[in-house]
């Protein structure tokens, strides 16, 4: 599976399944439909993450019918974005995802997804709805370690 995680003028998507790359610097609409194009899957990650690149509410609004799977789990985010992801997730009718958001080879792992064997875009889905979700690595050393990143770069 080819993923990639694409910048755009609204923050961030990821493409899942992609045949070939997709440009930075569209806007989180004119990206999701790219990835589209390609059969690919859109991947919102992270939304109510505020120490990470993420799109806005009217973003996510206007892309709201391509989104295939919301992170409802990222390793650095807190309890409550990723609360507030998983109630996204519900009314969207995405399916649930989930990533370690690693950075360092620690933090490898420190989150991850279990789920049946697929081939495709659009088994890897389906199998995702059912999937479980592992928790590893305690969540405040990876939030410390955010935050602390998160403060040294700013001005």
């Amino acid at each position: 599976m080819v993923g990639e995680e694409i910048t755009t003028t609204d923050g961030e998507l990821i493409g899942l399944f992609l045949q070939k790359g997709i440009a930075a610097g569209l806007t989180a609409r004119q990206t999701a439909l790219e990835i589209k194009d390609q059969a690919a899957l859109v991947y919102l990650e992270h939304p109510y993450d505020q120490f990470r690149r993420h799109l806005s509410e009217e973003a996510i609004e206007d892309v709201a019918g391509l989104i295939d799977i919301v992170e409802v789990y990222n390793a650095r985010s807190d309890a409550k974005a990723n609360r507030r992801a998983g109630e996204l997730r519900e009314i969207l009718g995405a399916a649930p995802g989930a990533g370690s958001d690693a950075h360092t080879v620690g933090e490898l792992g420190s989150v991850y997804v279990e789920m049946e064997d697929f081939d495709g875009a659009q088994a890897f889905l389906a199998n995702l709805r059912d999937a479980r979700i592992v928790a590893g690595r305690p969540k405040v050393l990876l939030m410390a370690e955010a935050m602390f990143r998160h403060k040294i770069r700013q001005p």
